[in-house]
């Protein structure tokens, strides 16, 4: 399985055709105060690895690998979303050769409010599949200007 992430100043998914919509997609550098992000995922798997479900998660760390969190009334809660991928078993699907061929593609968007984060400090979006780590995407926070 492959994963690849793109940060994007909005974007939609499409069900029906499995595109993604985006708007000021593939920035690396915000700020200094941060606005509201949608991380794009791709994901691209074998016939035989989309047989089985497998959980994922993305989340968000600092420069120093520590979960950067939110507050919240039970404290701060680290930034991340979770789920998981693969087809449905249920579902009798025939396939024909040719198409088996080619690895099944998929992608779908997490849109993230504000994040609390630091002006001059380096990010990175990090996403494992299983808890292990197939992609992720660093970003830095511009400083504050001075006077």
């Amino acid at each position: 399985m492959q994963a690849f992430l793109l940060l994007c100043d909005s974007a939609q998914s499409d069900p029906a055709t499995g595109k993604i919509h985006m708007l000021g997609a593939g920035w690396s550098v915000t700020g200094p105060v941060v606005p509201a992000m949608t991380i794009a995922v791709f994901l691209r798997l074998s016939w035989d690895e989309a047989g089985s479900p497998r959980e994922f998660n993305l989340y968000l760390v600092d420069e120093d690998g520590e979960s950067v969190t939110t507050s919240s009334p039970e404290g701060g809660r680290p930034i991340q979303f979770g789920g998981s991928v693969g087809l449905d078993k249920t579902a009798q699907v025939e396939v024909d050769e040719i198409l088996q061929k080619t690895d099944l593609q998929t992608s779908f968007t997490v849109s993230v409010p504000p994040p609390p984060l630091s002006p001059g400090r380096h990010y990175k979006w990090i996403f494992t599949v299983n808890n292990e780590e197939l992609s992720s995407i660093p970003f830095s926070v511009r400083p504050l200007p001075e006077d």
